[in-house]
């Protein structure tokens, strides 16, 4: 072979040397969700690792296969220290480019604590600054055990993929990474991360208890400094201020007894505030429409119309004085302030929060509308 023939030849295969130092997908381990908690000044982190053999095969129209789930647990005077012990006994590459979520325990939202975690993943540029993040009391290796049912692969978990959840039943809306942050580092806000627990009373597979992820509530975080944790079935006032809530459920009540209920569409919300004297009082609107799902009693649209304006100012009313027996400014009233007039803020506030009483909080309007009521006229 001539060398002018041969040359292109030879040029080719050094060209084809560029995948060498590739790995397969089969050969790394994959973080999925990572959990930090604190103790006896120590960080202890939890790694939830899962392959994608499994959702590939799936995804490309093939049977459903169970997916492995691996948890590590290490332990270290710092986040990157304890983070670090992993690598000792793994044994395989390790992949956080793919990591959907991080789960603090509440003794681990603490400002020294979040920050020195925060500043790792900050400087770390393979884990996006998207990752889903929750607050939880669990032991943490439950969490990341407490795996989907059917086999599901935790891609699609609560932990890595809550929006769907979410746009179904809207109440607890989840937050992203960034956005906690930006939440956190506003003198006038209160971040809210959603609150996990297990549960095992709802679910059975193949003739067993199957423990599951549940939203239990909210975590209500200052200045990276956990205030208080409250079950859901106090908060229900929430979705009518929070964002993107898309379909929500209320159900009507005369005394103790459910008469109707209605699914609420896209409820829309406006602060507003008038200073009086030396107080600031602050008003609420809600506008919003729903259907009638189920009607236990015959009632007119206006009777509707009626209880259901009722039991959202009941709710926002209800969640208020919550936030005023924790001292938390639940419905985020100083940044309503700070972002019509800061003077006014600086001139109300104390540490960063309007100091709220019964009296800051006056009319609260709603406006409901019945788009239908199924195959059941009203009369």
């Amino acid at each position: 072979m001539k060398f002018k023939t041969a040359f292109p030849f030879i040029i080719s295969i050094f060209l084809l040397t560029g995948c060498w130092g590739a790995n397969n997908i089969d050969h790394l381990v994959y973080v999925d969700a990572i959990g930090v908690d604190y103790k006896d000044n120590h960080f202890i982190v939890y790694v939830q690792f899962f392959s994608f053999t499994g959702l590939a095969k799936v995804e490309t129209g093939g049977t459903q296969e169970k997916t492995a789930i691996a948890v590590g647990r290490a332990t270290g005077e710092t986040f990157n220290i304890a983070t670090d012990q992993l690598y000792h006994s793994i044994q395989r590459m390790v992949s956080w480019g793919h990591m959907k979520s991080i789960v603090f325990t509440k003794r681990a939202l603490k400002k020294a604590i979040l920050e020195d975690v925060l500043d790792v993943i900050a400087r770390y540029n393979e884990i996006k600054p998207t990752v889903w993040v929750y607050a939880t009391d669990e032991p943490l290796k439950k969490i990341f055990e407490a795996t989907p049912f059917l086999n599901t692969t935790p891609y699609y978990s609560l932990l890595s993929n809550p929006e769907e959840i979410f746009q179904q039943n809207s109440f607890i809306r989840p937050i992203r990474l960034n956005r906690f942050i930006s939440d956190s580092n506003e003198a006038s806000k209160t971040a809210r991360l959603p609150y996990l627990n297990i549960t095992t009373r709802n679910w059975s597979e193949d003739k067993k208890e199957k423990p599951m992820l549940n939203l239990k509530g909210i975590c209500f975080v200052e200045r990276y400094e956990l205030q208080k944790c409250i079950n859901r079935s106090k908060l229900l006032g929430i979705r009518w201020l929070e964002k993107e809530i898309s379909r929500t459920p209320i159900y009507l009540k005369k005394g103790n007894k459910v008469v109707a209920s209605i699914s609420v569409l896209n409820p829309k919300s406006k602060i507003s505030y008038q200073i009086k004297g030396n107080t600031p009082v602050f008003n609420i609107e809600v506008s919003t429409k729903g259907s009638v799902i189920e009607l236990q009693e015959k009632l007119t649209e206006k009777e509707l119309i009626r209880l259901a304006q009722k039991t959202v100012e009941d709710e926002i009313r209800s969640l208020y004085k919550l936030g005023l027996k924790y001292n938390i400014d639940i419905l985020n009233l100083s940044e309503v302030m700070y972002r019509k007039k800061p003077e006014d803020w600086k001139k109300f506030s104390e540490n960063g929060k309007i100091p709220l009483t019964d009296e800051n909080l006056k009319n609260i309007k709603v406006k409901i509308s019945i788009g239908t009521s199924g195959k059941q006229k009203l009369r």
